[in-house]
């Protein structure tokens, strides 16, 4: 298995994949930025802040409570969009970006469309999961079939819903920065925690374009979508 863990590590070099995302609402940044062991799986959730649990949480269609879902690159958009309206208390999402290293964290696993597809059956472990969600070709979600184009990004999935599941925790110091769709957004965040002594230092980027399908073409293209470096004073 040791041996797996290098392969991942040396591909996800290789390929330039300098980070995984992480979605949730913004009124569970306190807790994850005030826990010492920052974000944790639905299981912990239930036993300790159930109060913090949505309808992403409960259905968990892929049974993988002990995992925390990511994706590589850009967030699942897609999904983002189908949930975000379903608390109208709790609007206000942000997207957290994550060290790569998580992919050959042990107990990761991976799944090269959407991980709730035939409810978990395709999660796979190891390097030849990893490999799976870089094939030429994936049959993904409502029958399409998902192509690489020869200039796409090498670090993006080819199914842009593809998943890496993270077990148990991410751990502050995984934590590389935060993600607003405007620079409002990111001023109340601040705001927000800054009220919170416990509360630890987070990098803030700026990025509305992943927060909309409208990354996908770009990467396909060979392109990043455009991302500004916040700081409490304004962009940069």
């Amino acid at each position: 298995m040791k041996d797996e863990y290098t392969n991942i590590k040396q591909e996800s070099i290789a390929r330039g994949i300098t980070r995984l995302c992480h979605f949730t609402q913004s009124r569970k940044l306190s807790h994850i930025v005030c826990n010492p062991r920052g974000i944790i799986a639905t299981s912990e959730l239930q036993r300790v802040a159930p109060d913090l649990l949505d309808v992403t949480d409960t259905e968990r269609l892929d049974g993988c409570i002990d995992h925390i879902s990511c994706s590589i690159e850009f967030p699942n958009t897609w999904y983002l969009q189908k949930i975000k309206d379903q608390d109208p208390l709790f609007r206000e999402w942000v997207i957290l970006f994550l060290s790569p290293s998580l992919l050959y964290k042990e107990g990761t696993l991976f799944c090269c469309r959407n991980a709730s597809s035939h409810r978990g059956r395709l999660i796979q472990g190891g390097y030849s999961g990893f490999q799976g969600i870089f094939q030429n070709e994936v049959s993904g979600a409502r029958g399409l079939i998902f192509k690489r184009t020869p200039a796409m990004l090498s670090c993006c999935p080819t199914d842009d819903q593809a998943e890496v599941l993270v077990f148990n925790n991410v751990l502050h110091e995984e934590i590389i920065a935060v993600g607003v769709c405007s620079e409002e957004q990111a001023n109340r965040e601040i705001i927000r925690l800054s009220l919170l002594q416990e509360a630890i230092p987070l990098n803030w980027v700026v990025a509305p374009q992943i927060f909309t399908a409208e990354w996908s073409s770009l990467v396909r293209r060979g392109k990043r979508p455009k991302e500004t470096i916040y700081q409490e004073n304004g962009a940069i």
